[in-house]
């Protein structure tokens, strides 16, 4: 499965409906986009959230995501909270994934 159509290619970017969408169909290449999308926001914060397995900063805020969670349970947490968020269907696949997962954060400060 390839998760950029030629009609989406065009957009530039994966919409959260295309994610949404492709993981009806296969959950193996959407545990990997979540993953990259996880591992891409934590390499650009690597050396400010170092002590946590899973963080990012998100608009700033540092989330944090619990190291027990596997590809599983991140990719159903994301699809969960963005199939119930319609309004955020045209935007970007990778900043919805991450709002989404912020909503988990075990954070207190960093």
């Amino acid at each position: 499965m390839i998760f950029v159509t030629c009609s989406h290619a065009n957009e530039g970017f994966v919409s959260v409906e295309q994610f949404l969408n492709e993981c009806k169909v296969d959950k193996e290449p959407c545990m990997a986009f979540v993953m990259g999308v996880v591992e891409g926001a934590r390499h650009q914060t690597r050396e400010q959230l170092k002590d946590q397995p899973y963080a990012f900063l998100v608009h700033g805020s540092p989330v944090c995501l619990p190291g027990s969670w596997d590809s599983a349970k991140l990719t159903e947490i994301a699809v969960n909270v963005l199939t119930n968020q319609r309004q955020t269907w045209p935007y970007s696949a990778v900043s919805g994934i991450l709002i989404a997962l912020s909503g988990e954060s075990t954070c207190d400060s960093t």
